[in-house]
């Protein structure tokens, strides 16, 4: 990772004075123009591979040698072989890796071996897919090819010396042969000249007259006869040729292989120079396993948004907080932040520079995620089994080196199995694993894994301003009819603050989503109903609880409300008894106003408890 990221530096703005900057600039030029001229060329790894099977056409074994030739010759002129030197070529590429690279992708072998496959064959016959021309043949290289040719040659020869006799035949010194929709060596004379009666008439015009004569027929039959002897030579030649390039193939490869992470290496090198990436820095293998990262920005919403993106600090360590349990409004930007981290963490260790103000980390092991789910129906599998076999793999294979991303789990299921599902992995992860986890879930219950995990896991939310305002939304049917404080307007803010979050706005969602205004207020009325619902479920358990006897006998002969009772606190403890002699009877008339009147006592009274 060290070295690739000294290579990635080649474009960013540091050295030693105008000698190095100079040197650079001329190695990000040089290196621009190479994979400039590559990303025009045909692909070279596939086409590597294509020669090496014998698949490749002349073309494509052309323009790919070609490529490989061309970048070598360029890449020669940052190596400095002799050793008087190498102090410059450390100035000029001072990344080991960039070094080795460069030298592979341009040795000499390589440059010499391209030079004399390239010399073996005609550049225009490879283009148009000529086989019969394609070799510049040579007894010596090509005997059989070199062969054909001259059966080939004197066969034209001889329908050529034939041209010859019949000038002086037909007393026509001008006579040549014509070829007329593909058919050659023809004979035309005018309609009104008489010929020998074993000349094969061809084809006529108003005019004139084509013929092929039998010495003609036979010797243009020899000529095909010696072309297609020939092409089959050639074919034979051809796949030769490749055959052979087999030697050169391990030489080849490096090249292209040194060429394409020259262009991932530059272009991760370009990316940190326009976006001003930071070089990642890592933590020692024997330290704890820890995520910290300073402004961390998504890299492809960043590009998209420029400075509108708004960046988000990290900061996890397995010898403190190791987890973090986020929460926020739906839209609010909970799964760009969880996938910006995991990216940063991929692209620090794949050697890149990172979009952050700074980033120190620890090597992970793996990168488990499991974030969004879809059935299968070829298995016969749905969308929560699909889920569960996502948790079920990260919990058997990360360990405390891993970095573990939980999107929404069990929100496939009932909203308890759901909740009893995330909060037990959730568990499982923090006691048996130890692993940095980043959880995100709308599920409030979660959070009180806190108490068991003190000190190790952090409720975090993204932030927002809300805008609230009253509804007028009625229902005969429910026997509603008030005024719903909802479906205010929302800004999201894209910050992530400690802190979790109360609302997930779900009917904003909605209402962007333009679902019918009718169904949003319907949806409006049944959430008021079942928040009304729980917050008499939570007020009447409180109440059973204060009116169930302990073991010892009523609550208010415990001690903690014997203390009560004596004095100074006689008058407190009176208090208490009115105010919920009080609630309940507010209760049973369902007065909400009077129920908050009386909590609101209740906290009063409380404070002077505590305050002695």
């Amino acid at each position: 990772m060290g070295s690739r990221q000294d290579s990635v530096s080649i474009r960013q703005d540091e050295g030693d004075g105008c000698c190095a900057a100079s040197a650079r600039s001329d190695l990000s030029t040089i290196l621009s123009s190479v994979l400039t001229m590559l990303g025009r060329s045909l692909d070279s790894q596939r086409g590597i591979t294509r020669i090496f099977h014998c698949k490749a056409t002349a073309k494509e074994f052309v323009g790919v040698i070609q490529a490989v030739l061309t970048a070598g010759k360029e890449l020669r002129k940052l190596v400095l072989e002799d050793t008087d030197n190498v102090s410059s070529q450390h100035r000029t590429v001072h990344s080991s890796l960039l070094r080795r690279l460069i030298s592979t992708a341009s040795s000499s072998a390589v440059l010499a071996n391209a030079v004399k496959l390239l010399s073996c064959l005609d550049k225009d016959a490879a283009d148009q897919g000529d086989m019969i021309n394609l070799f510049i043949s040579s007894v010596d290289q090509f005997p059989e090819v070199a062969e054909g040719h001259v059966t080939v040659q004197m066969a034209k020869q001889k329908l050529d010396l034939l041209i010859v006799e019949y000038r002086k035949q037909l007393g026509m010194r001008s006579l040549e042969y014509k070829t007329v929709s593909g058919t050659a060596y023809l004979i035309e004379l005018p309609v009104d000249r008489r010929v020998p009666s074993n000349w094969m008439k061809v084809n006529s015009t108003k005019k004139t007259i084509r013929y092929h004569t039998p010495e003609v027929l036979k010797n243009l039959d020899n000529l095909l006869l010696a072309k297609e002897e020939l092409a089959v030579i050639c074919r034979k030649t051809w796949h030769k040729f490749l055959m052979d390039f087999g030697k050169y193939y391990a030489q080849f490869q490096a090249s292209v292989e040194s060429l394409a992470a020259l262009d991932c290496l530059y272009s991760l090198a370009t990316l940190a120079k326009q976006n001003n990436y930071v070089q990642p820095n890592f933590v020692p293998e024997n330290e704890a396993s820890q995520i910290h990262i300073k402004d961390g920005r998504h890299p492809v919403l960043e590009s998209l948004l420029g400075d509108n993106f708004v960046p988000n600090d990290t900061d996890l360590h397995a010898d403190g907080q190791y987890c973090q349990i986020v929460t926020g409004p739906n839209m609010g930007g909970k799964s760009c932040y969880i996938r910006q981290v995991a990216l940063i963490t991929i692209m620090a260790q794949v050697g890149s520079f990172v979009p952050a103000s700074s980033a120190i980390l620890h090597v992970v092991d793996g990168i488990y995620t499991r974030m969004g789910a879809s059935d299968s129906i070829q298995q016969g599998t749905s969308t929560f089994y699909e889920e569960m076999n996502e948790a079920s793999n990260i919990l058997q294979n990360c360990s405390s080196r891993s970095l573990v991303i939980i999107d929404e789990l069990g929100r496939g299921t009932s909203t308890h199995d759901g909740v009893a599902i995330a909060y037990a992995t959730l568990h499982y992860l923090l006691k048996n694993k130890k692993c940095i986890v980043i959880f995100v879930t709308h599920y409030p219950k979660i959070l009180d894994i806190q108490s068991e995990f003190e000190g190790s896991v952090g409720a975090y939310h993204v932030s927002y301003l809300s805008t609230r305002k009253l509804l007028q939304i009625s229902d005969e049917k429910m026997g509603i009819s008030t005024e719903t404080e909802d479906l205010g307007e929302i800004t999201f803010l894209y910050k992530l603050v400690a802190g979790a979050s109360d609302r997930s706005f779900g009917l904003n969602v909605a209402l962007l989503a333009q679902l019918p205004l009718r169904c949003i207020k319907r949806a409006s009325v049944m959430a008021a109903k079942l928040q009304e619902e729980m917050s008499k479920r939570d007020e009447n358990k409180l109440l059973r609880l204060m009116d169930e006897p302990s073991r010892d006998g009523p609550w208010e002969s415990s001690p903690e409300v014997g203390l009560l009772c004596a004095e100074p606190h006689q008058g407190l403890m009176e208090a208490c008894r009115r105010i919920l002699r009080d609630m309940r009877s507010a209760q049973s008339n369902n007065d909400v106003t009077n129920t908050l009147s009386c909590l609101k006592s209740a906290q009063e009274i409380a404070s002077k408890m505590i305050k002695g």
